[in-house]
């Protein structure tokens, strides 16, 4: 008998997703644990594997549709088993019709039911890149892949027509030449939280210029005494360690609302803000503050490598209780974060320069940096919220 291959539900807010790509095709044999699609969510791509050994009888859905989670896709038989039309719900097979008014149920054949296609352009994620990457809007291109998907190669001929054609003396921009980009998936998701955020929260922040010369040195000596590279600490890892063991003195700002109520977290679980091409996503070091410099810049590597290949696992995007967000590589100075509900704060974290400062009447060169923290208004006060940097910045001070 058929074994149903499912959409997965990834997290407990997924109602639906991508079915971005077939890893395996129509008669390839599968083992257990073993890739079969490609899926991507408004948080994550990840793949869905096998739960049995068998060969992949039928694909129900193609690639490029978005189906509710739970939805069949696919069927897995057995070794020499055939597939039978017949033996396929038509009820099951009917939720895979999406992003178009609901079809009647009589009209959907006995003998083999049929999967309505999203209403989404079918692409590869590869020419989707290529088409970004070269400006190119993907409905002007023709797909020569099944169901007309456009690949690779449709979008490499479409650069090259567009290379030949000659350039006019004066470029006047219109609405073919225009670069219009969907506001789904993450950055969806992104303008749902920060309109939210804004709306739902009163958001101060606090800036403070610190003395970073303890990060500086504590990196550099870490440097000097070790032959691997890859072992230095990065400035974000040193950062997590040290404002995961301000939030245990400070435990006003890891916390949140509950109904009326406002419960001071026991867990410290510190997310940082990783930039990807997909758009902003925020990546989680649990129990932060029980583990060293060392763990948590390894743990970094492993979750931020998973966010830039969209590999990440739901549990790496949830549950934090602070975030940081760094954009001293990008030259800045200072910047005043949004708050990712529904946590309390949110800590920024500018470029490190070298600034002349008068310390003990004498004139001396440090490294500074600018720490803006947002908080919450409603459930914490500025004086709290000031008493953290404090502590941050002694942190800090004492890695020198």
């Amino acid at each position: 008998m058929p074994i149903d291959v499912v959409m997965p539900k990834l997290g407990l807010n997924m109602s639906e997703g991508l079915l971005v790509e077939w890893l395996k095709k129509e008669g390839d044999p599968v083992k257990r644990g073993e890739s079969l699609f490609t899926v991507e969510t408004d948080k994550v791509t990840t793949e869905s594997v096998a739960q049995v050994d068998g060969v992949l009888g039928k694909i129900l859905v193609e690639a490029g549709a978005t189906v509710p989670v739970r939805t069949v896709v696919g069927l897995i038989l057995a070794d020499g088993e055939k597939f039978n039309p017949d033996e396929v719900a038509a009820p099951a097979m009917a939720q895979a019709v999406i992003e178009q008014k609901p079809a009647d149920a009589k009209q959907i054949p006995n003998n083999m039911p049929s999967i309505a296609r999203s209403r989404k352009i079918l692409a590869t994620p590869l020419a989707k890149r290529l088409a970004t990457e070269n400006a190119l809007d993907l409905a002007s291109i023709q797909g020569t892949g099944p169901d007309g998907r456009i690949g690779q190669e449709d979008v490499e001929r479409a650069v090259s027509k567009l290379q030949a054609a000659p350039t006019p003396a004066i470029m006047t921009p219109s609405a073919s030449q225009q670069q219009i980009l969907p506001i789904d998936g993450v950055r969806a998701l992104i303008a749902e939280r920060m309109t939210h955020s804004m709306q739902s929260s009163a958001q101060l922040t606090l800036h403070s210029e610190i003395d970073a010369s303890g990060l500086v040195n504590y990196r550099q000596r870490i440097k000097a005494a070790s032959n691997d590279p890859a072992a230095v600490p990065s400035y974000n890892a040193i950062l997590v360690f040290l404002v995961a063991r301000a939030l245990h003195e400070n435990p006003r700002l890891n916390a949140r609302q509950v109904s009326q109520t406002i419960h001071l977290l026991s867990e410290i679980h510190v997310g940082l803000a990783v930039d990807t091409e997909a758009g902003l996503v925020v990546v989680v070091v649990r129990d932060a503050d029980r583990k060293s410099i060392a763990d948590i810049h390894k743990e970094l590597g492993i979750l931020t490598e998973s966010a830039l290949s969209r590999k990440s696992q739901p549990d790496d995007l949830s549950g934090s209780t602070f975030t940081i967000t760094n954009l001293g590589s990008f030259g800045i100075d200072s910047f005043t974060p949004i708050l990712n509900p529904p946590e309390v704060g949110i800590l920024g974290v500018g470029r490190i320069t070298e600034k002349l400062v008068i310390q003990d009447s004498k004139v001396a060169q440090h490294p500074v940096t600018t720490l803006s923290l947002t908080i919450d208004h409603r459930l914490v006060d500025g004086a709290p919220a000031a008493r953290f940097l404090q502590t941050l910045a002694t942190n800090i001070a004492e890695l020198a």
